[in-house]
């Protein structure tokens, strides 16, 4: 690749009164590693309406970092509060890139996990995705969460039919053709539903259920991940609304609403 133009890869980070992960030094990592590829990138901080320093905090970031790059550049969208859906799909539409990457603020993945993702770009894949549930080995969490997700998991098995062991891990690569997806959501459309506070929802089960009427290939990677407490997420009631929108889901794909 001759210039930035061409650009390979790009990262989609939504973010929401992030100022503690910010503060924590999450982002380091981020820019030494994608300086040191071979391929263009661009980095899309994706606002969700944060009403804490978020906002001041990534300019600063951009203002400093900027100027430095080679192969990238960075960018900041400063959306309305819609929820964690409309700030991703916002940052996916915006990105310019050949794939897109969405991975969540804090890095509970960390971005050198790309490089187990990268290899099947050439495998006609749409959506390439990090699991946490197939090597628990990678995986540090306190064991009530573990309980939930695998219980979230397995009834989204049993009501969508997806044979996927991980939909939540928030690392997940789209082809172009994959990131048209988020246009033909319906439960998670941000046109139709907008979020107050924090809730991250079950957007992911949506798009992989599209997917598969829509007869995309996906290919789930184990990668490592490490839990970070917050104080912004109430795991129960989040997992009953998460639950329950599931089965809207399902209902949304009997009426052949993804079709």
């Amino acid at each position: 690749m001759n210039n930035k133009s061409d650009i390979f890869l790009s990262i989609v980070i939504p973010s929401y009164n992030e100022t503690t992960n910010f503060k924590s030094g999450c982002l380091n990592d981020i820019l030494p590693y994608l300086e040191q590829q071979k391929y263009h990138y661009e980095l899309i901080f994706s606002d969700d309406g944060s009403t804490d320093e978020t906002v001041p905090l990534l300019k600063d970031f951009i203002s400093e970092n900027q100027p430095k790059l080679k192969h990238g550049t960075i960018t900041l969208l400063a959306n309305k509060h819609g929820g964690k859906t409309s700030a991703v799909k916002n940052g996916i539409k915006h990105a310019k890139g050949e794939w897109r990457l969405f991975t969540d603020f804090d890095q509970s993945t960390h971005i050198k996990e790309i490089e187990k993702l990268l290899p099947y770009t050439d495998k006609d894949y749409d959506i390439i995705f990090g699991s946490r549930k197939i090597d628990p080995k990678t995986v540090e969490a306190k064991w009530y969460r573990e309980f939930i997700g695998n219980t979230f998991n397995l009834i989204v098995r049993k009501i969508t039919g997806l044979k996927i062991k991980d939909t939540q891990c928030g690392f997940k690569l789209f082809s172009k053709k994959g990131a048209d997806l988020f246009d033909k959501l319906y439960v998670y459309d941000p046109a139709r539903v907008s979020e107050t506070g924090a809730f991250t929802g079950a957007f992911d089960v949506e798009l992989f259920v599209i997917a598969k009427v829509q007869n995309l290939k996906v290919k789930e990677i184990p990668v490592r991940w490490q839990h970070h407490d917050t104080n912004r997420v109430n795991i129960v009631k989040d997992s009953a609304r998460m639950f329950s929108d599931v089965i809207k889901i399902r209902r949304a794909k009997r009426k052949g609403l993804y079709k």
